[in-house]
């Protein structure tokens, strides 16, 4: 059996989005005019019909565009990062373009600042559509429509690793219902939100109780079994069948693929050092941390008399944290633990302590994040970036394999992907591999705005939640 792809109703659901595309991208351009005639400080007036123009090549111009970068295809996950990250790319593509068509189109002289204004309003309508959109797919999808069921055969850490980006891909249309596990007693962790169905041996049923469509293979070891086991009976029941390759071991973002004669070769990807990106990340980095350090110094004051007046003890709370290429170095944040914790502190209490903050504004100040401020200092002194992976504690650090010391090729971040990320809530603050991983292999400055983008949602959001709560 040939297998389908996993998506149901996409091509319904791609011409929407495709079509509130267009509208956004009319609306910004219309906006930018308004506002270029509202506010016209530049001392020139255009007639609408002259710059009516571009209105007829960059939005069908856009639809393009958004193709070409992947924007209508169905494997965006993590949190919507990724899909934000190609939005940023996409209009920067886009409105270059523009530019570039507009200094040697001389059939109309339309306003390049009014195009400009369009450029920032268009970030903000189609960031707020995409936003829209991955609601409405998880709606559907919740209720069954546009969507199909799924099983994961395999539930040690790829499995419950796939299960999670699935759960933040509601662009896919996939609900895991469960996990099917012969050796469920070799499990290092069981799996937090989803049943152990039972093993091989209870496919069939499964299959016809639960209504699934598709089974993904993840356990990459077969002692009772053999894997076309599986995808006979998924050929017989007409369900789709995927499998990780039992050549998998390192991170999949790093897996090539290339093919020979129609024979399939699996390769590990060359690693590109991105020097200029880590230079003009370092600048950014140093200018952003020293105003930021500056505009926040009446904060700062603020912060640590309430310390002070909600606990008394030190304001500062420090602690050793392993930085790029495993150097230690200290990091520093507004405490939010009892006084005299910090310095007695065990690795079990260290994992748990988002759990003990010191009062209400102590939770605040984890909620809105302004614990992280003194870190700006961290930033000044080259130990950490303004976005990176979570700084870890020394005994976890000890370890990690050679997979996972890929991480420490980055300076720790103040924010990042698992900083923002749901699963702060489920797991352990040291169960970030996946997210840090993810940022290591897709590193670019796109990315690094999506993750701003998140972490201010983030933040206001948390912020919202607890005043309503």
């Amino acid at each position: 059996m040939k297998n389908k792809p996993v998506q149901r109703g996409g091509p319904l659901l791609v011409a929407v989005t495709a079509a509130l595309d267009f509208c956004c991208l009319n609306a910004a351009l219309l906006l930018g005019y308004w506002l270029w005639i509202t506010y016209p400080w530049h001392g020139h007036y255009q007639p609408f019909a002259n710059y009516s123009v571009i209105l007829g090549i960059v939005p069908p111009l856009g639809l393009l565009v958004f193709h070409g970068v992947g924007l209508y295809k169905h494997q965006m996950g993590v949190m919507g990062v990724a899909e934000q990250s190609l939005i940023f790319k996409a209009l920067w593509l886009l409105y270059a373009a523009a530019f570039v068509v507009s200094f040697f189109y001389r059939g109309s002289d339309f306003s390049r600042l009014a195009t400009f204004y369009s450029v920032f309003i268009s970030i903000l309508l189609i960031s707020l559509e995409r936003h829209g959109m991955r609601r409405v797919y998880a709606w559907l999808h919740a209720r069954g429509l546009f969507g199909q069921r799924a099983l994961i055969y395999g539930a040690g850490y790829h499995g419950q690793r796939l299960a999670r980006w699935i759960e933040q891909s509601p662009k896919l249309g996939i609900k895991v219902v469960g996990f099917l596990d012969d050796h469920t007693e070799r499990l290092v962790r069981q799996p937090a939100s989803l049943a152990i169905l039972g093993g091989f041996e209870n496919l069939r049923a499964t299959v016809e109780r639960e209504n699934i469509q598709v089974l993904f293979i993840t356990n990459r070891k077969f002692e009772d079994v053999d894997i076309y086991d599986f995808f006979q009976i998924c050929q017989e029941m007409e369900i789709t069948c995927w499998a990780i390759p039992a050549v998998f071991h390192p991170h999949i973002e790093r897996i090539s693929f290339y093919s020979i004669g129609g024979i399939p070769l699996v390769g590990l990807r060359k690693e590109v050092r991105l020097k200029a990106y880590f230079f003009v990340k370092r600048i950014l980095d140093f200018l952003t941390a020293l105003i930021l350090a500056v505009l926040l110094a009446p904060v700062y004051g603020l912060i640590a008399l309430g310390i002070v007046l909600t606990s008394g003890g030190p304001v500062l709370f420090r602690q050793i944290r392993v930085g790029q290429g495993g150097k230690p170095f200290r990091v520093y944040k507004f405490r939010t633990l009892k006084a005299g914790l910090a310095d007695a502190i065990s690795p079990e209490i260290s994992l748990k302590k988002e759990t003990m903050p010191i009062g209400r504004f102590a939770a605040f100040l984890r909620k809105s994040g302004l614990d992280e401020i003194p870190q700006l200092l961290n930033i000044l002194r080259g130990e950490m970036s303004l976005i990176g992976p979570r700084p870890e504690m020394p005994f976890i650090v000890e370890k990690y394999g050679s997979l996972e010391k890929e991480r420490l090729q980055l300076k720790p971040g103040i924010t990042g992907l698992w900083q923002v990320s749901e699963d702060r809530k489920r797991l352990l603050i040291h169960e970030n591999m996946d997210y840090d991983l993810y940022y290591v292999e897709h590193l670019s400055f796109n990315l690094d705005l999506a993750i701003v983008l998140k972490t201010v949602t983030t933040v206001l959001k948390r912020l919202f939640a607890k005043s309503a709560g």
